[in-house]
């Protein structure tokens, strides 16, 4: 039994924080939580003493991928504090086989759900068609029913997936408990809403408010790297504050639709120009001191997509950089946006793909939601209640109340104040066993 004395709480819930408390965590749960100066510290507990720090659910990041178990080091997604994390496209044999290694202990990680393949109706993308099922529209519930049947947390829908496939899916998935995430080509903008899409992938979803002279006749032929050149081609010009972008709100909050922007996959290309995108420290391979702790095909593949960014930026005009910093402007302002007219926002990353360092680029990811106009509070939430509540899993993790998994960060600093301190974890404490992140860091030195 473990109490944590004095802290200030944090708890996940967006409630202001009160005076100190004490959180009382058994058997890999939350037993208690209640005022220090009240709260009897059950007989024998190992006690943390809190004073003077702050408290907080570990952090959930919404979209991951787990390539194989070989190219993962789940300690650092401990060590920066991600004590859950939704793999959104990979095969089942790869995600049971880490999810199998953590739960027996022969790694510490965080809590693994997953969609199990992305799924398409169309031909695949090669460069993810390892992340990928192809399957027949006609039978779409047939393959939701044999995802849910192997034990999958959400279903997740690919480029090709039409409006009509996707409400199926989203009927069928719902009937079995399951959430639906998407990613959008051929279905475009609000239609993911109306399908019954429960969170929309990147920004994708704002293709729907291309100007008239950039609308894609076939949207799904491009493959993700292209939609995403194409989005950068013209958000510079888009107005935010539009009738256009508020009905497109409206869609999406009538049907309960959130929104996981992935806001460290769009920073790579304003920072390969020098802009000041959040702090990279722990994700730029050139000041990281993580580079030497990765798995090497990963290490590999982060200082190539670095030194790609930095190289197509070399040659790029002023003018080029002015389009950029307009569209990434327009970004931001677009999901604070969607936070402000009442939509839920998701905190994911993507990682490790493209140049996003697993677990550390989630902390950048809720810098980049606090300058998109998010409070700190509704940042964190972001990355803890939110995450729980579209997961249906609620009464499981993502807030610190009895009964809950013991997931919890103990914070040197106030996130509140300035949510850069989220990196200031001093331990971790992951369904109820304590880590210290320089100890989980120093085992894979040794490994």
């Amino acid at each position: 039994m473990i109490a944590v004395v004095g802290a200030t709480l944090i708890d996940g819930s967006g409630r202001v924080p009160g005076e100190p408390a004490t959180v009382i965590v058994d058997e890999g749960q939350v037993a208690g939580v209640g005022l220090a100066r009240t709260t009897p510290l059950p007989p024998g507990a190992t006690v943390i003493d809190a004073r003077d720090k702050f408290l907080t659910p570990g952090l959930v990041d919404m979209h991951v991928h787990v390539h194989s178990p070989d190219e993962w080091h789940p300690e650092i997604f401990l060590a920066a504090g991600v004590t859950t994390v939704l793999d959104l496209g990979g095969q089942l044999h790869d995600v049971a086989a880490y999810r199998a290694l953590v739960d027996s202990g022969a790694r510490p990680g965080p809590r693994i759900l997953f969609t199990g393949p992305m799924l398409e109706e169309g031909e695949t993308y090669p460069g993810f068609a390892g992340f990928c099922r192809r399957f027949d529209a006609a039978r779409t519930e047939a393959e939701v029913d044999a995802l849910a049947d192997a034990g999958v947390d959400g279903i997740k829908l690919y480029v090709t997936v039409r409006p009509d496939t996707a409400r199926r899916a989203c009927t069928r998935a719902h009937a079995r408990g399951l959430p639906v995430f998407m990613h959008q080509h051929a279905t475009w903008g609000a239609e993911a809403a109306l399908a019954g899409v429960d969170s929309v992938e990147h920004v994708n979803v704002f293709g729907q408010l291309a100007p008239e002279g950039f609308w894609l006749a076939e949207p799904a032929k491009l493959n993700p790297f292209e939609y995403g050149g194409w989005l950068w081609r013209w958000l510079g010009d888009l107005d935010p504050r539009s009738d256009a972008v508020r009905r497109l709100y409206d869609g999406l909050i009538a049907a309960g639709t959130a929104l996981d922007p992935t806001l460290v996959l769009y920073a790579a290309r304003p920072g390969a120009i020098g802009d000041d995108v959040g702090d990279t420290s722990m994700d730029d391979p050139a000041r990281t001191r993580l580079l030497p702790l990765l798995p090497a095909p990963v290490a590999k593949e982060l200082t190539a997509r670095w030194a790609e960014r930095r190289d197509a930026a070399v040659g790029a005009s002023e003018a080029a950089k002015h389009r950029m910093r307009r569209a990434w402007d327009n970004i931001l302002t677009l999901v604070g946006g969607f936070q402000r007219a009442g939509g839920v926002v998701l905190a994911g990353t993507d990682c490790p793909n493209v140049a996003i360092v697993s677990g550390f680029s989630l902390h950048r990811e809720l810098e980049l939601l606090v300058r998109a106009g998010l409070s700190p509070m509704e940042a964190i939430m972001a990355a803890t209640r939110r995450p729980a509540e579209r997961l249906g899993k609620r009464d499981v993790f993502g807030t610190i109340a009895p009964g809950r998994a013991a997931d919890l960060l103990l914070l040197a600093a106030d996130p509140l104040a300035d949510i850069r301190n989220i990196r200031r974890i001093e331990r971790v404490i992951a369904r109820g066993i304590v880590h210290e992140p320089d100890r989980l860091l120093a085992g894979l030195r040794k490994s």
